[in-house]
């Protein structure tokens, strides 16, 4: 099949944290190695926005390189592609947003890129960004643990970053305090914002 729905509509609830390569060491010794995978994932990520959407919606290609197993398949050295809309963030305290998800494969009837479809439907490039990111997965709660290095793309400098996403904001919330970081400030900006801004000449 040409694409294919990873999962089911959504809601994310995550927290984002900025770090210092003070900080990013602190938190680097506090991870358990044995919760992670090891692999580092490196992606590129073009988000694109229409004038029809609201405040904070917009579409998200991700082409990220793989040689390890994701969704139940192996990948030996393929570019694995995303599409995602992200939704508004309705979020209080946390960032939480509707998120949608599909697998894109362009075959060789493909006449043209999902850039092209993207533009031909009114959507411009908002923001684009690369990142690096290495996985945790903590059972108690259950969260992901994210651990972002992120620049905008082709040559920007880069940002560190914790990511940390549950099915709760109450699990969220405990891993963040286990970790030693209930008291940092979150950023309810997301990474297509932040890069937007950069790109912009504002931060």
């Amino acid at each position: 099949m040409p694409t294919q729905l990873l999962q089911k509509p959504q809601l994310e609830i995550e927290a984002k944290i900025a770090l210092d390569d003070f900080e990013l060491m602190l938190l680097k010794n506090k991870l358990p190695e044995d919760f992670s995978s090891g692999n580092i994932h490196k992606e590129e990520n073009f988000v694109y926005k229409s004038p029809q959407m609201q405040v904070g919606e917009f579409l998200r290609i991700r082409q990220e390189k793989l040689t390890v197993n994701k969704c139940g398949r192996l990948y030996n050295g393929g570019r694995w592609t995303l599409l995602t809309y992200k939704g508004k963030n309705n979020g209080q305290r946390l960032n939480e947003r509707e998120e949608v998800e599909l697998e894109i494969s362009l075959g060789q009837r493909s006449n043209a890129t999902l850039e092209d479809m993207l533009a031909a439907l009114g959507f411009t490039l908002y923001s684009s960004y690369a990142k690096e990111r290495k996985i945790y997965n903590f059972k108690n709660p259950e969260c992901e643990v994210f651990l972002d290095a992120v620049w905008q793309i082709p040559n920007g400098r880069k940002k560190h970053f914790v990511e940390v996403e549950g099915k709760s904001e109450h699990d969220v919330l405990e891993i963040l305090e286990q970790l030693g970081l209930g008291g940092k400030p979150l950023i309810r900006e997301s990474y297509a914002d932040i890069f937007a801004e950069v790109k912009n000449g504002k931060i």
